[in-house]
């Protein structure tokens, strides 16, 4: 049978039982490849056409179990397939996909918390594809709600990534019945504890104040004062400082060391000295400049030159005679 034509409902149908009854085993080690040729012969029917039959979603409904099934499969060839499904069905249906986005939707994110990285790089870059094709800004709460609330990191991160698309792909009026639930996540994953969380949140915002200017004051209202931080947002009630009514601050008395004065007006800037004495101050004034007195050194010794001993005069002796 060949699955790269479709040529009508009645063909479609008729190929799809053939589908089903192949997909419709347990998965084991005999029976994975069977599965994965099966997923693989309906993606060439999406290819060929397929998403433009009015029944397309209705018959998808009776595969949705074997291709989530597929989805979280721990085989990464058989998981990788099912995404391949994923993402051409998003490509070929754009914005008609939601009915076939609810159903895989939630299954794609859970791959986005896994362990292995190569699962949540194939799942983040799925529902990429399905957000930039499909917008999907019905599953904007579901995405805020794992980038916040999700005890996983991993799940955090990858639910930044795809809120990003979100905010990127989704016209305004798509995502204008969700936008309290998408200022939250802003505003809570620039302070998460992920540093690829916070990262991804500050691209976002910086999307987010350039498509949605008109919320923008009323966003940052609501911002804690880390994440104003973050995010490099002046605060209005702090921005005047809390010393004099016009907004400038007191003068500290460790201003001067700042302003690199000379040792003297430092040490009088820390510690308040007492004026001198007129008395002193005319004193001072009168005895003009004071010179500098140069100290006098010794001359130097020669060590070579022998001195000349002086001659010592023998001491006269002096005997006096005791009277008797």
């Amino acid at each position: 049978m060949d699955y790269t034509k479709c040529e009508g409902a009645s063909d479609f149908e008729a190929k799809f039982k053939t589908l089903i009854v192949r997909l419709d085993v347990v998965e084991h080690e005999e029976t994975w490849q069977q599965i994965d040729n099966a997923l693989k012969d309906l993606t060439s029917l999406v290819k060929a056409g397929a998403t433009k039959l009015d029944a397309f979603a209705s018959l998808m409904k009776q595969a949705s179990r074997y291709l989530n099934n597929a989805i979280i499969s721990e085989r990464t060839r058989l998981s990788g397939t099912a995404l391949g499904l994923v993402e051409e069905m998003a490509r070929q249906m754009e914005t008609r996909f939601q009915p076939v986005g609810d159903m895989v939707f939630p299954t794609v994110l859970k791959t986005c918390a896994r362990a292995n990285k190569v699962f949540v790089t194939r799942g983040i870059n799925c529902l990429t594809t399905v957000i930039t094709y499909a917008h999907a800004g019905e599953q904007a709460p579901r995405v805020c709600m794992a980038a916040t609330a999700d005890p996983n990191k991993t799940m955090r991160a990858s639910a930044t990534k795809l809120l990003m698309s979100m905010v990127s792909c989704c016209t305004v009026p798509e995502l204008a019945p969700h936008m309290a639930a998408v200022e939250k996540a802003i505003s809570l994953g620039v302070v998460d504890a992920n540093p690829d969380a916070r990262t991804t949140s500050r691209q976002t915002y910086e999307i987010y104040i350039k498509r949605f200017a008109d919320r923008v004051d009323q966003f940052h209202a609501g911002l804690s004062a880390t994440a104003k931080k973050y995010l490099k947002i002046a605060d209005k009630t702090t921005a005047g400082g809390k010393g004099n009514s016009n907004g400038a601050h007191p003068p500290s008395r460790f201003a001067a060391f700042r302003q690199r004065l000379p040792l003297s007006d430092r040490m009088g800037a820390t510690k308040k000295q007492e004026p001198p004495a007129a008395a002193d101050a005319a004193n001072k004034e009168s005895s003009g400049p004071q010179q500098r007195l140069k100290p006098v050194r010794p001359a130097p010794v020669r060590r070579d030159v022998k001195a000349t001993p002086v001659p010592v005069k023998p001491a006269t002796s002096v005997i006096v005679a005791a009277s008797a």
